[in-house]
């Protein structure tokens, strides 16, 4: 029954011709006090932008029509017949104890407990009508599932656990404001019930809404909107989903900042022909949020410059650049294990800093299929061979095979992977085939390309060409092979993917070749995929 009422809950949504917008607002006193994430959006607005209020022929309607069978047509496309408000705000959260909870706003409460009582007939579960308690019906489906999970290594390299045998619990209940679904692997049922009657019941001041993240969240202007509590990446959870010294990178990076009065603000809007999204930081604090702003001001002080920029060409499938103050880096990240680690075998990593320029770039020119090649070159400013130097030596004591093909110039001995130091930059290159000469500028550079201007007001810029990686060999070969011919072709609007940041704000722009909305446009992607 879980999957039928997700179908209900979500999926149906999406099918709706919606009524004016609701101005009872009390049902947003349920989101729980503690929530490390809190995500909204308004579907009145999202179906409009994807054609699928007017549009009875969407694919996507089609196919959600489809999947949710005959038996259910009836209650799913009469979806506002069983009191749920679908013209309010719904909004996704996560606690501790709740891997996922959705509230919606209630116009009905009889008409929803009647609907339940008909999933339960049709599901062939209990017939029985819904219990009450306390003035608040409750639903609760057990599943269980076996799944192989992934642990890193300090490498960083994935190796699968033994299968895991896991308990989830989906609750579902409502009273005459508000719907609320809790789910969980972690928590009892009875404490998800004990739970859901808190939320329901809570008032504004016991609530997320009472909170400094919640009125920013509400301040932000687009189409999906959150807020996502710093303290989310410092939890146990979080950590086992990342490499061991990427989970130490993201603790370091939150050391000395109270991560409970921090939370990232993230927005996404689709408008014509593109997708807009925005992430910036938020405090409970002014002195809290001060300090994030400062450690990202030090660490990335400057907007990018054009002298490395030359080095890389115009038309490569991915181009990137960043400014980075190495000595603050060591200053604010010294700590960290893997530095503490080379620190102790002798490498002076205040020297090595301090040798270092402000700027990087990269880029990933050509992709040899067949071979499983890739052609990447980098660069970074430095004064000296520091860096290059201590990374070979480093090699030669763990016994890493490495060919030192010239004065500080060195090759991996079982890669096609070089790196080294020359007239004042540091390289790294892979790649056996279409090799571009280090240090020259190529005679069509990315300051030429047409995005450019755009990108390099930031302090740090990554940048993708979908169009290329979509519509030139090789790489729209093996598209090809491995996708359908109707598969392949919806992806063909796809034009670039952009990502901007100064301080603490950031930009996403994700451009397609259409007139229609971005929405709209990427919804055949959705539904081929």
């Amino acid at each position: 029954m879980t999957r039928i009422k997700h179908y209900l809950l979500l999926l149906s949504i999406l099918l709706l011709s919606l009524t004016s917008c609701s101005k009872d607002e009390a049902y947003k006193e349920a989101l729980p006090a503690d929530a490390t994430m809190v995500c909204t959006f308004d579907i009145k607005t999202l179906s409009e932008k994807a054609g699928l209020s007017s549009d009875k022929n969407n694919p996507l309607r089609q196919r959600i029509t489809a999947l949710i069978g005959d038996s259910y047509q009836d209650l799913f496309l009469n979806i506002k017949k069983s009191g749920i408000d679908l013209s309010s705000p719904i909004y996704l959260f996560a606690t501790e104890q709740v891997e996922l909870g959705y509230l919606l706003r209630l116009d009905d409460a009889d008409k929803l407990e009647e609907s339940f009582n008909q999933l339960r007939k049709l599901n062939g579960e209990d017939s029985t009508p819904l219990k009450e308690e306390d003035g608040i019906f409750i639903d609760i489906d057990e599943e269980t599932s076996e799944s192989e999970e992934m642990s890193f290594s300090d490498e960083g390299f994935a190796t699968p656990t033994p299968p895991q045998t896991t308990k989830h619990l989906a609750l579902y209940a409502f009273n005459d404001k508000a719907f609320i679904s809790l789910n969980s692997s972690k928590a009892t049922a009875e404490e998800l019930k004990q739970l859901a009657k808190k939320y329901l019941t809570q008032q504004k001041e016991a609530s997320y809404t009472a909170t400094a993240a919640f009125r920013d969240l509400e301040a932000q202007k687009g189409d999906i909107r959150g807020a996502l509590s710093l303290q989310f990446f410092s939890t146990p959870g979080y950590a086992q989903l990342l490499p061991a010294r990427f989970a130490q990178l993201a603790s370091a990076a939150t050391e000395g900042i109270d991560t409970k009065k921090c939370y990232m603000l993230y927005a996404l809007s689709f408008e014509t022909g593109e997708v807009v999204g925005t992430m910036t930081y938020g405090a409970t604090e002014q002195a809290q949020l001060e300090r994030l702003k400062k450690r990202t001001a030090d660490l990335s002080p400057e907007s990018i410059q054009d002298g490395l920029i030359k080095l890389l060409p115009r038309d490569g499938y991915l181009t990137a650049a960043m400014t980075l103050d190495a000595p603050k880096f060591v200053q604010y990240y010294g700590q960290l294990p893997f530095l503490q680690e080379l620190k102790s075998k002798g490498v002076n990593l205040d020297a090595v800093a301090a040798s270092l320029g402000k700027e990087i770039t990269l880029s990933l020119f050509s992709i040899d299929v067949e071979h499983l090649d890739l052609g990447v070159i980098g660069y970074l400013k430095s004064r000296d061979a520091s860096l290059v130097d201590a990374i070979y030596q480093q090699a030669a004591t763990e016994g890493k095979p490495h060919i030192k093909e010239g004065e500080h110039r060195y090759r991996f001995a079982d890669a096609p992977i070089s790196y080294g130091y020359a007239n004042g930059l540091t390289y790294v290159r892979s790649g056996k085939s279409g090799q571009i000469e280090l240090g020259a500028s190529p005679s069509e550079d990315f300051t030429k390309h047409a995005t450019y201007a755009t990108l390099k007001p930031n302090n740090s810029f990554v940048y993708i060409d979908l169009k290329k990686l979509l519509t030139t060999s090789p790489t729209a070969d093996l598209l090809q092979v491995i996708l359908s011919e109707q598969t392949k072709n919806t992806l063909l609007p796809l034009h670039s993917l952009s990502i901007t940041s100064s301080g603490i704000e950031s930009q996403l722009h994700l451009k397609l070749d259409t007139k229609e909305n971005a929405l709209k446009a990427l919804i055949p992607i959705f539904t081929a995929l």
